[in-house]
């Protein structure tokens, strides 16, 4: 991680007027540059250098499960793993919810003023974590469960080339990489993929991945 006066801070956000406050706000307030970077930034960005900071803030509702994948992949482009911090969190959001994010550090909600946010942000830059004590406990719950995760049956089912593309998917793969790696055509890719999600019952990548984390031992996703 960078130096305090170094770090690179991304606001994944629409350019809009209170979008702009509060990164205004933000950098007021931890005398630090901040970034706004879109949804259409990140899929039209080439990859030659990533436009995630150190720390990403994410607001809860700007990321769908459809528009997830586009971020998902820039993570994969990206070369640093970027620190997640969700604001505008709905207070009654079930924990399990936020476990998408793989490098959770902070989570906001949207009853929380400026002040605390900023008091959180200064924690977190330190290296902490600021995280509700049940989010913290079921956090750890959660990530003590998927390491102790055995393989369900209905993995051991898939054939030898849908568990290897289960893993490449588990790794943030794009269908252009997984085709890549296997030498396959990404049409071929999709095919696969269809048959994954019909046999574990998944929607798309996310619910596959959410899937994966608990019904596949740690040693199988690596």
């Amino acid at each position: 991680m960078n130096n305090d006066d170094t770090y690179k801070i991304t606001l994944l956000s629409d350019i809009s007027m209170q979008s702009k406050l509060f990164k205004d706000s933000l950098e007021k307030g931890i005398q630090l540059d901040v970034q706004i970077v879109s949804l259409a930034d990140i899929e039209r960005d080439s990859g030659e250098e990533t436009l995630l900071g150190d720390f990403v803030l994410i607001d809860y509702h700007y990321l769908n499960d459809s528009n997830f994948e586009s971020y998902n992949q820039a993570k994969v482009v990206s070369s640093q793993a970027s620190k997640e911090i969700v604001i505008n969190c709905p207070k009654d959001v079930a924990s399990s919810q936020l476990f998408k994010w793989r490098n959770l550090v902070g989570v906001f909600y949207i009853d929380d003023d400026i002040s605390l946010l900023l008091k959180g942000m200064e924690k977190i830059m330190q290296d902490e974590m600021w995280l509700s004590r049940k989010v913290a406990q079921d956090y750890i719950e959660h990530f003590r469960c998927a390491n102790n995760v055995t393989t369900s049956q209905v993995y051991a089912n898939l054939t030898k080339r849908e568990k290897e593309i289960m893993r490449l998917l588990g790794h943030g793969a794009s269908n252009l990489q997984i085709a890549d790696e296997l030498f396959v055509s990404e049409n071929t890719v999709k095919t696969h993929l269809h048959n994954i999600f019909k046999k574990i019952n998944a929607k798309n990548r996310l619910q596959a991945l959410l899937w994966a984390n608990n019904n596949i031992a740690l040693a199988e996703r690596v």
